[in-house]
């Protein structure tokens, strides 16, 4: 799979993810919780851990740890934009 490919798919999961995490916290609790859940997760992709949250990512390239962690901050950098819209 390719480097792009992987981050989308990634980034789909993890929006999924947090979407429901909004949902069942509501949005403040929910946004606040996952953007730190979304950080640590690009920490430990960078950082070589053997398993990112249920993920056994250790036998993963760096590329394919970099995707995630790309994927990560994309998901992050969405949260932030839609926290920061006038409601």
């Amino acid at each position: 799979m390719d480097h792009s490919a992987l981050v989308e798919l990634v980034s789909a999961d993890l929006s999924q993810s947090v979407s429901k995490m909004l949902v069942e916290m509501g949005s403040e609790d929910g946004q606040r919780f996952a953007k730190k859940a979304l950080v640590e997760f690009s920490q430990q992709a960078l950082s070589g851990a053997p398993r990112v949250g249920s993920m056994d990512i250790s036998t993963f390239t760096d590329g394919e740890r970099y995707a995630l962690a790309q994927a990560s901050a994309i998901v992050l950098a969405t949260i932030q934009a839609d926290a920061s819209k006038p409601q």
